[in-house]
């Protein structure tokens, strides 16, 4: 989790709210700036910024954050004292999951992150059953981004050496960049989304019967035809020989 707040006192009564003992904190302490440049390096899991800070504000780090292909997937929630309308609008419409006026009680911003992470449950499984539908502009952004790199990952099926380096420079993005953030919205490492996508058109063609199993695993860019069995019956509960 990444507080981006110039207070110490309101740093010190946020961490007293969500507990240390049951995340991992970092502080950006300076400003909104210095916060923009931690989230990009860390990509959390989590952020909870200020508004109003020097350099850049928090509606600035939200929206930097949001613009980022790095770091639009993580949940962000807005601190203020502005209690407005306006002022919520604003937060929202520049991306931010939640909007908190001060002072907060523990319990109110504890929930708030409660909900966040069971939000992000909910969206690894959505990621994780196949290709994502249609949905809006609430996870437009990441839908689109999953939805690119499946096709990517098919455009390559037949290649057994298919890197996490090599579909990161694809995204502009470092290897570890894209393993946090594919972990962060499916729960799977770069290697594990690689082959369920291998697996799920394995599948495909096995039901098509138009290819043998020795063809179809090397299709789909298994290097072996032993390894491609096991996979998929560990996948699917039935080996290819009997789908």
């Amino acid at each position: 989790m990444l507080i981006i707040e110039d207070n110490e006192e309101m740093r010190e009564y946020i961490r007293y709210c969500i507990g240390e003992d049951r995340y991992n904190i970092t502080e950006s302490t300076a400003d909104g700036e210095e916060g923009i440049e931690k989230a990009q390096v860390l990509i959390p899991d989590l952020i909870i910024s200020d508004v109003m800070m020097p350099k850049k504000d928090g509606f600035a780090v939200t929206q930097a954050i949001r613009g980022n292909l790095n770091t639009s997937h993580i949940p962000l929630i807005l601190l203020t004292a502005k209690a407005s309308l306006e002022s919520r609008l604003k937060g929202l419409r520049r991306g931010a999951d939640a909007y908190l006026t001060k002072p907060f009680s523990p319990q109110e911003l504890a929930l708030r992150i409660e909900k966040l992470i069971e939000i992000r449950r909910l969206l690894q499984q959505r990621y994780q059953n196949g290709p994502p539908s249609t949905s809006g502009d609430a996870y437009r952004q990441e839908d689109e981004f999953i939805t690119e790199l499946r096709a990517y990952v098919l455009e390559h099926i037949d290649d057994a050496d298919l890197s996490g380096d090599r579909i990161g420079r694809h995204f502009g993005m470092s290897r570890v960049h894209l393993y946090r953030k594919l972990k962060a919205l499916t729960d799977q490492s770069i290697t594990e989304f690689v082959k369920a996508v291998r697996l799920q058109k394995a599948l495909e063609l096995v039901r098509e019967g138009k290819y043998n199993v020795s063809e179809i695993a090397y299709q789909t860019g298994f290097s072996s035809v032993s390894h491609f069995s096991r996979s998929f019956k560990q996948a699917f509960g039935k080996a290819p020989s009997e789908v």
